[in-house]
């Protein structure tokens, strides 16, 4: 079988899925190196895989604020950019060294990334035949553009289409100290500049891009790159060391049961969304379960019909849920949608927006525009949840969609065909001996 090398930004977000994948790819025969922050050693370490840790810069504890690229920031547009560059953009020169690294005392194969991971952009920017072949893994909502919509919005006909134009202009205008940023760091590794909208090359970069989600989730494009391809959601591994709580006997349908959560990068402030969940389903028939992704939750005011949990696994849980309420966290979004559970969801960091945006274009739940709602704000949209069908309906249409899928059997068929593809072209390249 082949050696993989596994790339993943050092946040759950992005490490859980790909821990997936690469447990699978493990036990089909391949040699799997994964290779992320040292935060998460212990956990890659306890499976089959080995571990290669990232180092200097791009050795980032998600848990610790970015309170240094906020600090003095005067506007949200700079907020982003400063959060855009504090995670990403730094981080990629030594990215880069570590692949080069890894690759240097280790055969590989192939290269997966996760989305965001751009340590292998000064490589995809050099001769092909340098490298390995590199599959860019989407654990993050599409931010490709296209003639058919916005990051937020879809509109094909020809007034839809002026607007797109015209908002892909402003967007790339007002991103373009990203785009400088970025073009620095690749010219620190010694490659070449990217031109065009920066992340764009996201998907056009890598050899081949695979979106963890179904197709029904994203906003149609009719001039999506042919190396996209939708391979459905990857879910969470089963955790062996999840013991149910005294509480899970509740969950027997004789009320309904919310969940709500904050995620686990943007959960420094549970004041945001937990909060003011709690208090809005304080005086209802219904059983609330927090997870928090943090075990300091003193400052929570917890109703009597609430459980709040640092952690608890979404799968086994689901089938249970009657609505989640999220602040847009690409992975757990996914995880309710292959349930068929409807959600209302409640945030504008990170990417999140983008998922919120999908989340009331599919019509499976309710997107509340801002991270901070008031607890009338979450009360309504969860009445109005559990009071229609029409939401839990459009939620398994999704959900029916995902079933269409096997994400895992189809990353491992990309992964062998690339990998038979790229050896049998270099084959093919190479001099014949003269006899």
């Amino acid at each position: 079988m082949s050696n993989i090398l596994i790339c993943a930004f050092p946040n759950p977000g992005h490490v859980t899925p790909m821990l997936s994948v690469g447990l699978h790819l493990a036990g089909l025969g391949h040699t799997v190196t994964f290779h992320t922050g040292e935060i998460f050693r212990s956990q890659v370490e306890t499976t089959s895989l080995r571990f290669a840790a990232m180092t200097g810069r791009a050795n980032i504890d998600y848990r610790t604020p970015q309170s240094s690229a906020e600090k003095g920031v005067p506007t949200e547009r700079d907020r982003i950019l400063n959060n855009l560059k504090y995670w990403f953009i730094d981080p990629l020169p030594d990215q880069h060294r570590r692949l080069q690294q890894i690759l240097e005392e280790t055969p590989v194969d192939l290269i997966l990334t996760s989305s965001m991971y751009l340590g292998c952009f000064p490589m995809l920017l050099g001769p092909e035949e340098n490298r390995p072949p590199v599959i860019g893994c989407g654990v993050t909502p599409l931010i490709l553009r296209s003639i058919d919509c916005g990051l937020t919005t879809h509109d094909a006909t020809p007034e839809g289409r002026k607007r797109n134009k015209e908002e892909h202009f402003l967007l790339e205008s007002a991103f373009q100290p990203i785009a400088d940023q970025l073009n620095l760091a690749l010219a620190e590794c010694g490659a070449p500049s990217i031109s065009g909208f920066w992340a764009d090359s996201i998907y056009t970069v890598p050899d081949l891009f695979l979106q963890f989600t179904g197709d029904a989730f994203e906003f149609p494009r009719s001039d999506m790159p042919s190396k996209v391809e939708f391979v459905g959601p990857v879910l969470p591994n089963k955790s062996a060391d999840f013991k149910e709580p005294a509480w899970w006997n509740e969950l027997d349908g004789s009320k309904p049961v919310v969940l709500v959560t904050q995620g686990t990068l943007a959960n420094f402030d549970l004041q945001e969304l937990v909060q003011p969940a709690l208090t809005a389903l304080a005086d209802d028939n219904a059983l609330v379960i927090a997870a928090t992704g943090r075990a300091d939750t003193g400052d929570l005011i917890t109703p009597p019909n609430a459980k709040v949990e640092a952690f608890v696994p979404f799968v086994p849980l689901l089938p249970k849920v009657d609505v989640l309420i999220t602040n847009g966290g690409y992975g757990a979004v996914q995880q309710a949608l292959s349930f068929g559970v409807p959600l209302v969801a409640a945030g504008d960091t990170e990417e999140k927006a983008f998922t919120a945006a999908r989340v009331g274009w599919t019509g499976a739940g309710i997107n509340l525009g801002t991270r901070r709602p008031t607890p009338e704000q979450i009360r309504t949209a969860v009445h109005t949840v559990l009071g229609g069908s029409q939401y839990r309906e459009q939620a398994q249409r999704l959900q029916k969609n995902f079933w269409r899928y096997d994400a895992l059997t189809e990353i491992a068929r990309s992964v062998n065909t690339l990998i038979a593809n790229t050896k049998g072209s270099r084959m093919t390249d190479a001099p014949h001996p003269i006899i």
